[in-house]
């Protein structure tokens, strides 16, 4: 676990970051899917090339990773063994002395992996920058945590939410993406709500690996020309407009509406999408994707590669940039409001 000055765990066991005087710089990096064995040497030289200069680049104070960044199939990385790629993972993250903060996604335990959630979550925590905790064991699956942002007078800035979106709903692939679950909404919004207490003008970000299915919903009517999504950047770059959503809807999204503190939601799992809207009052971000090895002949593709970049800064306002890697990604997108 990370150990320093500026970071520490209330009484509220949430987790403590102080930001100093600047703008704090987090870099969201999602689907790296490292997959450390014998058939992905060339594509795990590739991903950890571009994380490097993604980090060089930006310079984060925090790193957080949306899911799926380890990748235990057989066929792929021609390996199981994701206790093996955790720790390599851990290495590779330490490596940077950038603290970064873990989430799942629906592939870092695949069926037949060797090690389960549980296994993962202590091997991340002995990360010497590692911000991870397991969370309530009584909430749906593991990594539910705050992480709060505190100015350089140890004041209440801004919460970071980290949630597991799980995996799939009844056994395995064929049964369907699963979602956040409504005992996981309820706790964070309590949560949310009592840490308003400390700063009425608070705000949070919230960070999950698979996308709410109100994402797909905000881009039809964005597409129909409805003015009250607003466009921000990216593309959807998977074939047929494809959204990985669950089709067991979660209440998240309106949840986050009548508890009013979330203003931004960051996600991962569609690799070739990139977009971000405003719906509601709340900015929905793809993260840009690292991925080399997931899906077939994705090398061949360039421009949904990089990470995303959040500012946050002393007056509780954020900015959200793509950080594309190779080249600038197009401003168009099918139906954008003029």
């Amino acid at each position: 676990m990370y150990n320093n000055p500026m970071f520490y765990r209330d009484k509220d066991n949430h987790f403590v970051l102080k930001t100093g005087e600047k703008p704090y710089k987090i870099l969201q990096l999602t689907d790296l899917h490292f997959g450390f064995g014998i058939l992905s040497k060339k594509q795990d030289k590739l991903a950890a090339a571009a994380v490097t200069k993604l980090v060089k680049e930006t310079k984060p104070d925090l790193i957080i990773l949306t899911g799926d960044s380890i990748f235990p199939y057989i066929l792929k990385a021609g390996t199981r063994n994701n206790i093996k790629q955790a720790k390599k993972l851990v290495e590779f993250m330490d490596s940077f002395k950038v603290p970064y903060a873990y989430l799942f996604g629906n592939h870092d335990i695949e069926m037949g992996s060797k090690g389960d959630k549980n296994q993962i979550a202590d091997i991340i925590i002995e990360g010497k920058y590692s911000i991870f905790a397991k969370g309530d064991r009584s909430l749906t699956g593991l990594g539910n945590y705050i992480i709060k942002l505190h100015n350089y007078q140890d004041q209440l800035l801004m919460a970071l939410v980290i949630l597991d979106s799980n995996m799939y709903r009844d056994g395995w692939y064929y049964s369907g993406f699963d979602c956040i679950r409504e005992e996981q909404t309820a706790w964070c919004m309590k949560e949310l709500s009592k840490l308003k207490k400390q700063n009425l003008d608070l705000k949070a970000l919230a960070f999950f690996h698979m996308p709410l299915p109100e994402f797909k919903e905000a881009y039809e009517k964005m597409k129909l020309g409805d003015k009250s999504v607003k466009y921000n950047f990216g593309s959807i770059g998977e074939s047929n407009d494809y959204f990985g959503i669950s089709k067991y809807k979660p209440n998240f999204f309106e949840k986050a509406i009548e508890n009013g503190i979330i203003k931004g939601i960051f996600c991962g799992h569609d690799h070739l999408n990139t977009l971000s809207l405003t719906y509601r009052g709340i900015m929905m971000t793809y993260g840009m994707s690292i991925d080399f090895l997931g899906y077939s002949n994705i090398s061949k593709k360039y421009t949904q590669r990089g990470g995303t970049l959040i500012t946050v800064n002393n007056d509780v306002s954020f900015s959200v940039d793509p950080v594309p890697l190779t080249t600038v990604v197009s401003n168009f997108v099918r139906g954008q409001n003029k």
